[in-house]
């Protein structure tokens, strides 16, 4: 009997478990309104957002969020950019007659001291071991012969396939001065590398609880 009583003990832990760290909002096509606004009141305060719509043909379609405009919601699916409107929608792609907003955890907003090194070595070293979504917004200076290109790729993945964006502050033969305003810390590693960067700023951890050694300056929870 008391291994019974145990054994559901554990069981409503766990669920109240799920429960503190997960979290989903449902909403009916007709209150696109109120499910765009609550995306994108997460999506600001960094929490790595998914979108779950039912649409009114029956498909069911799941995507990451983008941005939110007016009454618009924006989803990757698959490296592609779909728009969700309402079931009535005239100029969105996607006519959704139930939306669900899923999110995780917490964000934890970090102060990010000067770093120099590799592209590798600094944005490498802001990769916690658990995590929904890590962006990162500072100044980064750009030693060596970084190409336009090389820059516009990744200006590229952080204004059109994220919640984010870089400005190009100088760009010679000798390196570049870029700022990023919440960019995935993967896309910094990936087109930044092998370059030597100098940098500081502000980490967005969306994790389920603090797992950096960094000074912590908030906690966001929805």
């Amino acid at each position: 009997m008391e291994v019974k009583k145990l054994g559901i003990l554990i069981v409503v832990i766990a669920l109240i478990g799920l429960l503190v760290n997960s979290e989903v909002q449902h909403y009916q096509g007709g209150e696109i309104y109120e499910a765009a606004n609550k995306a994108y009141g997460l999506l600001v305060r960094g929490f790595n957002v998914t979108i779950v719509v039912k649409t009114v043909s029956g498909q069911t379609i799941t995507g990451t969020l983008l941005s939110v405009r007016g009454s618009t919601i924006s989803i990757i699916v698959n490296g592609t950019t779909y728009t969700v409107g309402g079931p009535e929608a005239t100029r969105e792609q996607i006519k959704a007659k139930l939306i669900r907003i899923i999110y995780h955890g917490k964000v934890f907003l970090y102060e990010v001291p000067p770093k120099l090194g590799t592209g590798s070595e600094v944005f490498g070293s802001l990769i916690p071991d658990q995590f929904y979504s890590v962006r990162y917004s500072g100044k980064i200076y750009i030693e060596g012969n970084v190409t336009p290109i090389l820059i516009g790729m990744l200006k590229y993945q952080a204004d059109y396939k994220t919640y984010g964006s870089i400005t190009i502050n100088q760009l010679t033969s000798n390196g570049a001065v870029i700022t990023a305003s919440m960019v995935p810390v993967q896309y910094l590693i990936h087109y930044l590398k092998d370059y030597k960067v100098y940098t500081y700023g502000l980490l967005y951890v969306n994790s389920d609880e603090r797992n950096m050694k960094l000074t912590l300056l908030e906690v966001r929870t929805s």
